[in-house]
């Protein structure tokens, strides 16, 4: 849903009419819980010196008056941090946003009163700032959670800028060729995931929701990064069109990995790369739901190998690079594929304006209002990695064997500069020096010396 042209005006400075021995400053001053378009908050949040780094103005928000204060907790923006089971994807997005002499802006808001590790909505929480108007940056801008226990999956670059309110990063989308947002959902261990929710990962119930893997952004930048948790609930929600993500689960390789609910735009690349014990052959099939195979759509997809992650970056989104002799890493692009049909009937990459099948619809459904366009899922299509390896002896959904350990001349993140551009100063740069100068020169994921 959408919201447009409001105003929301959380106090006046006129004191409130209350009941006797009731306070002003019992009443939350916020906002709201999050959506979409031309939204003015006036007179909102709470104004203390922990939240002074936009507005220093004695009258701000609300303080902490009896009669026109508000809550401690009160703010904006709040986003739903509760919760390892319902997670944003890819779903917020705004524009036209003016803060009128508000106190703290926004809220990572979990109600858990004995929380001592954040959840999967907390750490996946995502922003599509369309002109700007909230990071202050005026131009196309990208939000991300500030958890720490998200590792650096949100601070992108050196620019990236740390909001304390949330906490969140903020970081510019056109500082990079392709950058965007994406989500998947991962399964991989069918006994472990068939849990959630009723003995893990629940909707803020107090189940645990373990971790079971990690995901980080490649490159020598990230490879000390643990990067983002992964859990049973294994949904995904980052940064795309950057040099990769790269997945690695602690119970080792996954015999198969199924993807689905993408969500990602056809010119922000997300590449997931993972590691195979060597020697150990894989093959790639996309699926359509409620699809029969005709003259005019094809309702599967088996992926070729190729022999560079380039090709595969370029590519439609069929084709997959995979080193068995030293790395054992794995590489496939993860596009958004129709509901019903994969191809028409030859494969194809869907962009915003193809039509859905027979003409009906859009092929990739969509969130669009006023200047802002967000992908949705399309719920069924899968695609499916299967590896032929023998089942591990302590747990049948993972291969035996073991991952090569990374050397210094053979890892995963050794090759993402090439030679000229040794320093990472980004999720999707590489450039000639650490620091910028007049005379730096910076290579893109997407190839690119030059935006």
């Amino acid at each position: 849903f959408s919201i447009d042209n409001m105003l929301a005006v959380c106090r006046t400075g006129i004191p409130l009419v209350l009941p006797p021995n009731a306070r002003a400053n019992r009443i939350r001053g916020q906002g709201f819980f999050w959506y979409d378009t031309n939204q003015a908050f006036r007179q909102c949040g709470y104004r203390s010196d922990a939240y002074n780094q936009y507005n220093t103005d004695p009258t701000r928000g609300c303080g902490d008056e009896a009669d026109i204060g508000c809550k401690d907790d009160s703010f904006v923006f709040g986003f739903r941090a509760h919760s390892d089971q319902h997670n944003p994807e890819v779903m917020q997005a705004s524009k036209g946003i003016v803060f009128d002499n508000c106190g703290r802006r926004f809220s990572l808001h979990d109600y858990r009163r004995s929380a001592t590790f954040s959840t999967v909505s907390g750490r996946l929480q995502n922003w599509l700032d369309v002109d700007g108007s909230v990071t202050g940056f005026q131009e196309p801008s990208l939000i991300g959670s500030g958890l720490a226990d998200a590792g650096l999956w949100w601070a992108v670059d050196d620019d990236a800028v740390y909001d304390p309110h949330g906490p969140l990063y903020f970081f510019r989308q056109n500082t990079g060729p392709e950058r965007g947002l994406g989500h998947i959902k991962l399964s991989f261990d069918r006994t472990l995931q068939s849990q959630v929710p009723d003995t893990l990962c629940d909707n803020g119930r107090g189940n645990p929701c373990p971790i079971v893997g990690w995901i980080r952004h490649l490159g020598p930048r990230f490879a000390n990064d643990t990067g983002l948790p992964v859990t049973p609930n294994a949904d995904v929600a980052g940064p795309v069109g950057g040099f990769g993500w790269y997945l690695e689960l602690e119970g080792g390789a996954p015999r198969v990995l199924r993807i689905q609910r993408v969500e990602v735009m056809h010119d922000t690349p997300l590449l997931l790369s993972l590691a195979y014990p060597l020697g150990t052959n894989v093959t790639l099939r996309a699926s359509a739901t409620s699809c029969r195979d005709t003259s005019e759509y094809s309702c599967t997809e088996e992926f070729r190998r190729v022999d560079t992650v380039t090709e595969v970056r370029t590519s439609l989104g069929n084709v997959y690079h995979h080193d068995t002799t030293t790395t054992g890493v794995l590489t496939v692009r993860v596009i958004a594929t129709p509901r019903n049909f994969v191809g028409r009937p030859d494969w194809f990459l869907p962009t915003m304006d193809d039509e859905g099948k027979y003409g009906v619809g859009y092929a990739i459904p969509r969130f669009e209002r006023r200047g802002i366009v967000l992908p949705k899922v399309n719920k069924g299509p899968y695609l499916d990695l299967r590896a032929d390896c023998p089942e591990s002896s302590t747990n049948s959904a993972y291969c035996a064997g073991t991952i090569p350990a990374p050397t210094p001349t053979d890892n995963v993140d050794k090759n993402i500069c090439p030679s000229g551009y040794p320093h990472q100063t980004a999720y999707d740069k590489c450039c000639s020096t650490g620091t910028t100068t007049t005379t730096t020169s910076c290579y893109y994921a997407n190839g690119a010396t030059q935006l």
